[in-house]
């Protein structure tokens, strides 16, 4: 072997090297993937792959539950689950028919149900840093009301906040979790596909998985849930919702139900208020300047609400009779 061939052998040394360190480095970083898939899935056949970039694994019909006041669940026909080399605390998942529970003290329940869905968990030193779901052609239904919603897209992002130094000059307790929800072609039952945007933002003296603390004061506040449709917005409201608490419940254990207050602005006030009284929906042309109305009430298991302010002219009121009629919202 000549000397400009053995120098050539010579430097793939560190090469092999590294990639035979890198190997060992991955496959430490893939028993600690599979022995957390082994504890997250009891029972199922964990075979991890993905080398060089991720640990990957296939899991068939995965299940996961928290069971307690603030529950979530969320099953499936079949999950590929990954993460990345460095990033331990960030899970990715692909999931093959999905349903995904979530309920607050049994009186409000959602629960979701699609073809596929692609759902992201960041969880580090043991807080939820960030939740994202997103999925296509999604059916929700809510515990306390026969409606089914169906949305075209849907995305849903979840943060547990961890709060600052109290603010003893203000009245509203240091924020717990934050929430934002979109979708397309969403359809409140029989309504008009329409587009959702909300924000919203739980407060209270303990985390959300210490429900009997937090509930002590704790409200949900909906900074903004905002419906609209190809011509414009249809409706913005924005609400207040607060635990019953425990005094509420009955003796049979039956769970006490979120009071809500809040208000509507809206150019479809009596669409608006068909839809929350589940009357008939009826036409109506869009108002040129929306109206306020309030609301305010109870959901879970059922829903109660009364609707205020509604204009005695509503019917003088200038309309935009060269636009479309207001949806039908549900």
């Amino acid at each position: 072997m000549n000397l400009r061939r053995l120098s050539l052998w010579l430097s793939l040394v560190p090469l092999v090297v590294g990639a035979g360190l890198y190997w060992l480095a991955w496959r430490g970083w893939a028993d600690d993937f599979g022995a957390v898939m082994r504890t997250w899935f009891p029972g199922n056949t964990v075979a991890v792959a993905g080398f060089p970039y991720r640990m990957e694994t296939e899991i068939t019909a995965p299940a996961l539950a928290n069971v307690g006041p603030v529950t979530l669940s969320a099953k499936a026909a079949r999950a590929r689950i990954n993460r990345g080399p460095w990033r331990p605390e960030l899970t990715l998942v692909q999931a093959q028919s999905p349903q995904i529970i979530v309920g607050l003290d049994t009186a409000v329940r959602a629960v979701l149900t699609a073809p596929s869905a692609l759902a992201s968990v960041h969880v580090l030193d043991g807080r939820l840093e960030r939740l994202s779901v997103s999925a296509s052609d999604a059916a929700i239904a809510l515990g306390f009301t026969a409606m089914t919603i169906r949305t075209g897209t849907f995305e849903v992002h979840v943060r547990e906040q961890k709060p600052g130094a109290a603010n003893t000059e203000s009245p509203r307790l240091p924020i717990r979790g934050q929430m934002v929800l979109s979708g397309t072609g969403v359809r409140l039952g029989k309504g008009a596909p329409l587009v959702l945007a909300m924000e919203a933002s739980a407060h209270g003296p303990a985390r959300l998985i210490d429900y009997a603390r937090w509930q002590a004061g704790g409200s949900i506040e909906v900074g903004s849930a905002v419906l609209s449709d190809p011509v414009g917005e249809v409706a913005r409201a924005v609400a207040t919702l607060v635990p019953g608490g425990a005094a509420a419940n009955s003796a049979n254990g039956a769970a006490a139900p979120l009071r809500l207050a809040g208000t509507i602005d809206t150019v479809c006030p009596a669409s608006i208020a068909a839809a929350i009284a589940g009357t008939p929906p009826l036409s109506e042309l869009r108002l040129r300047v929306p109206v306020r109305l309030s609301f305010e009430g109870s959901i879970g298991p059922g829903v109660a609400l009364r609707l205020a302010g509604m204009p005695a002219n509503l019917a003088a009121r200038p309309r935009r009779g060269q636009l479309p009629a207001c949806p039908r919202i549900r």
